[in-house]
């Protein structure tokens, strides 16, 4: 059976999944941290198994019935993407799910309770609550319930060294281990590693800076927490700046805005994470592919933006997230490459951009094929 633990109080509202190095006393198996920045290395206990960061999820309770807000959508999407993660993992993943309430909590927690105990004693759960600055309570209503809550992780999870932050809609098409993994990859100043938005802030009419070239999408984030609180004022510090510089010139995906700000404003501790690990409608936008990676080798994490796991316009998405959400852990991974390859073939292909790129296809089932040897 999968295991629960209960986390420290803290307050407010919102869910998160989160992979993260746990801080404390070193014990075999755990990190252990090193110098100013928070340097992250193995115990000599450790070397023999492989200790991996947590994931995050944040989510919150949404009277808001809409297809981008409800709350039994939200529900449905992360069912999904605990079964993608596990069916493509053999070690135990972690999630931190930051929530406003036990309710929320316990819903999530309960989604792999019919599962094969194979598949779902891979997962650990445990709950922290929301938190915001008591001070600004106008960062509360920034876009959804508690989706600005990941502005402000750094300082609430404060025992936690590292960890990767995932928006409930996304679905894993390599193992999430190496997503993980991504954080050995910094240099001794980076703390923060996302995704190029693909859909440039350099063609937005409005001025805010972002990293170069393009600007990022926060729906991936991996973290190194240690450093992110190491900032002049820490990360909460960094984005409450960034949100009073720009105030008005941010748009209404302001925790996107705020965080593509403070990475501008904060030189060296941005890391550049592989356009594959955030495939989504911002990579298809011109109707040409605008993610050379997924290219090559596929794409490894597809993340919904704009509802598209949900909706027509979005054919070739919605088929991979239908695929999954159908696929029963009895059956191989094989069985859910051919429904996945049946799906997008069947589904009336509509005007979109994204239905444009004419390798969607390959790119969407490159990665399974690769880990079944195909």
């Amino acid at each position: 059976m999968y295991k629960i633990l209960r986390g420290l109080s803290i307050a407010v509202a919102t869910t998160v999944m989160v992979f993260c190095f746990v801080g404390g006393p070193t014990a075999p198996g755990q990190l252990r941290k090193l110098g100013n920045f928070g340097d992250l290395v193995f115990s000599n206990e450790s070397r023999s198994k492989e200790e991996l960061p947590p994931f995050i999820i944040i989510v919150c309770y949404d009277t808001d019935n809409t297809l981008t807000s409800s709350f039994k959508r939200q529900l449905g999407q992360i069912a999904v993407l605990l079964k993608s993660a596990v069916a493509l993992t053999s070690t135990t993943l972690r999630f931190i799910v930051v929530t406003s309430s036990d309710k929320v909590f316990e819903q999530v927690q309960s989604i792999p309770s019919t599962w094969p105990d194979e598949y779902s004693s891979r997962l650990e759960f445990e709950s922290r609550p929301v938190w915001y600055p008591p001070d600004r309570t106008d960062m509360k209503g920034l876009l959804r319930p508690c989706s600005s809550a990941r502005l402000f992780l750094a300082e609430s999870l404060e025992d936690v060294d590292a960890a990767v932050l995932v928006d409930t809609d996304i679905v894993f098409l390599r193992p999430p281990e190496e997503l993980l993994r991504e954080i050995y990859k910094f240099n001794e100043t980076q703390a923060a590693g996302l995704s190029p938005t693909l859909s440039p802030y350099i063609r937005r009419k409005k001025r805010i800076p972002f990293p170069k070239p393009r600007g990022v999408n926060t729906g991936v984030m991996v973290m190194n927490l240690t450093r992110l609180r190491a900032l002049p004022g820490g990360w909460t510090g960094a984005n409450l700046k960034a949100f009073d510089d720009y105030k008005k010139q941010i748009s209404k995906y302001a925790t996107n805005d705020i965080i593509n700000i403070a990475l501008a404003q904060n030189h060296g501790i941005f890391y550049q994470l592989g356009c594959a690990w955030n495939y989504n409608t911002g990579s298809c936008m011109t109707g040409v592919n605008g993610c050379l990676q997924a290219e090559k080798e596929g794409v490894f994490l597809l993340h919904g933006t704009h509802a598209s796991f949900l909706s027509k316009k979005f054919s070739k998405f919605r088929a991979v997230y239908r695929a999954w959400k159908a696929y029963r852990f009895e059956s191989p991974l094989s069985k859910l490459l051919k429904d996945i390859e049946h799906k997008i073939k069947r589904d009336k292909k509509s005007k979109n951009y994204c239905n444009e790129v004419t390798a969607q296809k390959q790119m969407l089932t490159k990665s399974l094929k690769s880990l079944l040897g195909l």
